[in-house]
């Protein structure tokens, strides 16, 4: 999927953070972020992961302590001309999480909530 009102649907849905994960690319070329949330806090909810490639200008706050949610993300297409950054996402409510990026990739969708 790389329709981005698709994946700001799930956002909108799946709000409790599950683990995010940053890594180099192959070379040192960039990061990518996955990203796993939640559709409640119960254990075994519904989940999503997500891979956002190429992250820059990630800006975290006021996470861990406990149960962190990302109540408003939001991906908004990015105009500028720039060549590895088409993308970005905030968290319009609490700003607890911005970042650019260059694509994305829904890599799992767990509905069952087992």
């Amino acid at each position: 999927m790389n329709n981005v009102e698709a994946l700001n649907g799930f956002l909108r849905e799946y709000v409790y953070v599950e683990s995010l994960h940053l890594d180099s690319e192959d070379g040192l070329t960039g990061y990518n972020l996955l990203m796993t949330v939640a559709k409640s806090a119960d254990p075994g909810a519904a989940t999503i992961a997500v891979i956002f490639f190429n992250v820059g200008g990630l800006n975290v706050r006021g996470f861990g302590g406990g149960l962190t949610q990302f109540m408003d993300l939001c991906v908004s297409r990015v105009e500028g001309g720039l060549d590895r950054i088409r993308y970005e996402l905030v968290d319009e409510e609490e700003e607890k999480i911005a970042f650019n990026f260059h694509s994305f990739k829904v890599l799992s969708e767990d509905v069952s909530g087992e």
